[in-house]
């Protein structure tokens, strides 16, 4: 194995890890202000106002940090028949589709991250929300974190799939 391959599945495995560990306070961040507005609405005179906003919030940040999650464990939905019908007679032609859909994958990524996300994001910086008045751009900025970690993510596994082909054919 490759320097080059060991330093990019070690930098994979604190990426993924880190993620993992931000989608993880921004999960028990959701769950804490869904369990604050139910106790409220149902043992309080009123519910605060400002739960729904985070609680809508933090799920936005925890898909956002979690995409890229799912690049890396293979976990978006897929059509697997032409592989699974590929696979005993064409390996190699399974590494080629591999390729070429990781490859598009990256392309249109960057490109909505580059052309729309970024754009949009920062026309909305001077925004700010109704409940929270947090600004808008902490908000949006989830986009481009999302579409940006992505853009890692499918560049990492573009370049462990020409890795692990060049192992395997023995260069």
């Amino acid at each position: 194995m490759s320097n080059f391959k060991k330093g990019l599945d070690k930098f994979v495995h604190y990426f993924d890890h880190a993620l993992c560990f931000f989608g993880v306070i921004f999960y028990l961040t959701f769950v804490a202000c869904v369990l604050i507005q139910v106790i409220s609405r149902n043992f309080l005179p009123s519910a605060p106002s400002w739960t729904e906003e985070a609680a809508r919030y933090s799920f936005i940040y925890m898909v956002g940090f979690g995409c890229a999650v799912a690049v890396h464990r293979s976990e978006f939905v897929n059509v697997e028949f032409l592989h699974d019908a590929l696979e005993p007679k064409f390996p190699i032609i399974n590494k080629i589709i591999d390729l070429l859909i990781k490859v598009v994958l990256l392309v249109f990524t960057a490109y909505v991250l580059v052309k729309s996300v970024i754009p949009f994001a920062f026309i909305k910086f001077p925004m700010f929300s109704t409940a929270m008045t947090l600004p808008m751009q902490y908000v949006y900025f989830s986009l481009v974190l999302m579409f940006g970690f992505m853009v890692i993510a499918y560049l990492c596994e573009v370049l462990n799939i020409i890795l692990t082909w060049n192992e395997k054919e023995g260069k």
